[in-house]
């Protein structure tokens, strides 16, 4: 890996640096690269917060929608919820990396620092809620060599034995990066998206679908309708959109159990209480959305959504696993109504977020790749490395069985939550 000239030369860089700066003990470091750019590391919550309004700026100036998990909020709540929690004995440790020209923020690498099996490694704020993973940094002629010099200070400072980037776009400016020195990814998975921006109507989007799907469609809508009022619903108070949010939760929970599938993230008992905290602190805003449709009384589906910069990201879709809604495709007419209250809002982006699942091809117009990549630094992190992707190819091929045998084999298992 560092044989690459770009990182022979950041490495240089890096070192002559060190060499003329200085360094504090406690939870910022700092450390002076060629005379302009000044790493800082952050790895405490004071340190975190203290950060709140450099950051809210720079992510105002340069973070794209598809930064959406790395705005300061959602990473305010990601804290409150996941740091350290229940972890006494090797606590996870903010390693947050920000980069100053000038004194001013123009880079901002949102990581933390974890041990597993005797490996120290690196991975993103934000695992397992957050979809996409990214750097913040400034746009301009000097964005890559920054980068490079900020992907040199995290292999020197942070003492890992692997670096884990998991959920990276192909568009990020952190992919740039990743191709620069040619890692390969361990894992590669689509992101289906709808354009929004060149569309006038609903009516305009809903033309690209078959005659035959529209029908079928309004079949399902009439289906509804029998069994009561269909409504769709937009929460705006934080305890109701909270108690929807719980059964909307449960309601996944139980697909996954009925489909014989695992999920880390729903796995947790602690996704109920980070959505609880994004619905019930308004000062700290994430663009949380959570959406309803009801037949009669009873939900049949809910969609809880992210907005950020004019798109819509569809984090949770979960529906009512009650044989006459599944029947009556309420997931489906609940997607085709948060579309168009996207359109009617202006938005120009509806995010459906990896994996690229078939039935999310259908309001999708284009799609955009999200890997994942996993750089040992270490012996130790090499062979933790040959294991993941051997956990990799594992769930691969456990998800390829029959339904009957993964809810089998997962029943010996016990429960998950």
């Amino acid at each position: 890996m560092l044989m690459n000239p770009d990182l022979e030369q950041a490495q240089h860089k890096f070192q002559k640096g060190v060499a003329s700066g200085t360094s504090q003990e406690g939870p910022v470091e700092r450390g002076v690269v060629d005379g302009n750019l000044e790493f800082q590391l952050i790895t405490d919550f004071t340190g975190f917060e203290a950060l709140e309004s450099e950051w809210c700026n720079l992510f105002e100036r340069a973070g794209g929608s598809h930064q959406l998990f790395q705005s300061y909020n959602w990473c305010w709540h990601w804290c409150q919820t996941y740091l350290n929690a229940e972890k006494k004995r090797n606590p996870i440790k903010l390693s947050i990396v920000v980069g100053r020209v000038d004194d001013l923020p123009v880079m901002i690498w949102p990581l933390i620092t974890d041990r597993s099996m005797g490996v120290r490694y690196a991975c993103w704020m934000g695992m397992p809620v957050s979809q996409y993973s990214d750097v913040l940094v400034e746009q301009g002629p000097n964005q890559m060599a920054w980068l490079i010099e900020g992907w040199q200070f995290i292999c020197s400072r942070l003492s890992a034995d692997l670096i884990c980037l998991p959920k990276v776009r192909g568009d990020s400016a952190l992919s740039g990066l990743l191709r620069r020195l040619s890692l390969e990814p361990v894992q590669q998975n689509e992101a289906p998206y709808a354009d929004l921006s060149k569309l006038n109507s609903y009516e305009e989007y809903a033309s690209r679908f078959s005659a035959r799907l529209r029908k079928n469609r309004r079949r399902q809508h009439r289906r509804l309708s029998e069994q009561g009022e269909v409504s769709v619903e937009i929460l705006t108070d934080g305890k109701e959109a909270c108690a929807v949010v719980d059964q909307a939760i449960e309601m996944k929970c139980r697909w996954l159990q009925n489909q014989g599938l695992v999920s880390k993230a729903f796995a947790d008992d602690r996704i109920d209480q980070f959505f609880s905290r994004l619905l019930t602190t308004p000062d700290r805003d994430a663009g949380c959305q959570v959406s309803v449709l009801k037949v009669g009384k009873d939900i049949a589906a809910v969609m809880i959504g992210i907005l950020c910069k004019g798109r819509y990201a569809t984090h949770i879709c979960a529906y009512n696993p009650d044989p006459q809604f599944v029947r009556s495709g309420a997931g489906s007419l609940l997607m085709d109504a948060t579309v168009q209250t996207c359109l009617n809002n202006g938005l120009s982006n509806f995010d459906m977020m990896a994996p690229g699942d078939a039935y999310k091809y259908e309001w999708a117009d284009a799609t955009v790749m999200v890997n994942d990549y996993s750089v040992p630094l270490t012996p130790r992190g090499r062979a933790f490395a040959v294991f993941g992707a051997c956990t990799y190819s594992a769930k691969a091929a456990f998800e390829t069985t029959p339904q009957r045998l993964r809810r089998f084999l997962l029943a010996i298992a016990g429960p998950r939550r």
